[in-house]
């Protein structure tokens, strides 16, 4: 307990330090109130690349390992804590890149501080979230798709979701959690919520030595609003991580790549319900009632984005992929794991 007494969270702390903190939040003899109040204190400021670094090295230390995944595996996920309640457009389109041919292996966990996690969408849809890990690396084989179930390979954060749960508001470990795929897949699209995390979060993944390529994006809803997602009512800034160099900021602008100004709140989705409505009106394609324009629209453009990380870590052609993307989402496409039960 004296790391607690003697070092105040708020400041930015030494590597052996911020390790020495996350091993104490996830040993079950720390008070709950303890690790709660820290938890809060960390909430305040932006932390540094070399402490989410050091955080994620701790976590990895204790988790339930994963086999080795197909070159050029990749996940898509966000931070969350946005606070824009849009369908879940990382995990629809975590879906729909192995139909492009790309493998995901995609990490995840039920809804903390949101209306609808991607662990909440995948279980609705029919997913055995208890699968093996060895009936996992299969599926990567035959169907290009495996979905991560967090607390299964985290199993010490577990009485941290209580912790979380009662504060209501994003803490560090919304940030952790991208940063902590078991997988260790070699290509990532990660959106944070907040401008002011993309160069940590992309120094993060600089420092880890698994990584081949990653995007680290926000985008701008119409209002200006952070989103953690590549956006379609505003620009997007991407840092591209390359090497173990994070690289000069680059700005997507929708009208530019030929997306349409979408209707107010197009995106957003009231309950788990209704997100579940909204994917499956996705996999059934624009025929259907539930298909929705613009989130047709938003998947496509993650999608071109995670095809571009899976090719060569460029953005040149983005705007034709998209289009691509988008043609190919009016026909629907069936989610790639057994017993979807769901047909285009």
């Amino acid at each position: 307990m004296t790391l607690l007494t003697t070092h105040n969270p708020i400041r930015p702390l030494p590597e052996a330090t911020a390790s020495e903190l996350m091993h104490i939040f996830i040993d079950q003899d720390t008070d709950a109130l303890l690790v709660g109040a820290c938890l809060a204190l960390l909430a305040q400021r932006v932390p540094e690349a070399h402490e989410l670094a050091a955080f994620a090295e701790a976590l990895a230390e204790v988790a339930v390992p994963f086999p080795q995944v197909p070159d050029g595996a990749i996940d898509v996920v966000g931070t969350g804590g946005d606070g824009a309640s849009t369908a879940n457009l990382s995990t629809l389109t975590a879906l729909f890149l192995p139909a492009l041919g790309v493998p995901v292996v995609k990490h995840g966990n039920r809804a903390a501080t949101g209306v609808c996690g991607s662990a909440d969408l995948m279980e609705a849809l029919g997913y055995d979230l208890a699968r093996a890990s060895a009936d996992l690396s299969q599926d990567l084989q035959a169907h290009r798709f495996a979905f991560l179930f967090a607390p299964a390979y985290h199993p010490l954060m577990g009485r941290l979701r209580e912790i979380r749960r009662r504060l209501g508001i994003p803490t560090i470990f919304n940030l952790l959690g991208p940063l902590i795929n078991p997988a260790n897949p070699p290509l990532q699209l990660l959106g944070v919520a907040r401008e002011d995390l993309l160069a940590p979060m992309a120094g993060a993944l600089a420092r880890r030595p698994t990584l081949r390529r990653a995007f680290v994006i926000h985008g701008k809803d119409a209002e200006g609003k952070g989103l953690d997602e590549a956006s379609i009512e505003g620009p997007t800034t991407i840092l591209a991580v390359a090497d173990g160099r994070v690289q000069a900021p680059q700005v997507l602008v929708p009208r530019e790549l030929g997306i349409v100004q979408p209707a107010r709140h197009a995106l957003r989705v009231a309950d788990r319900a209704e997100a579940l409505t909204v994917a499956r009106g996705i996999f059934a394609g624009a025929r259907h009632p539930d298909f929705r324009p613009a989130v047709a629209d938003a998947v496509a453009l993650q999608a071109a984005l995670g095809l571009a990380l899976h090719r060569d870590g460029s953005l040149e052609g983005v705007d034709a992929s998209f289009r691509e993307m988008r043609s190919t989402l009016d026909g629907g496409f069936v989610p790639p794991f057994p017993g979807a039960g769901v047909n285009p």
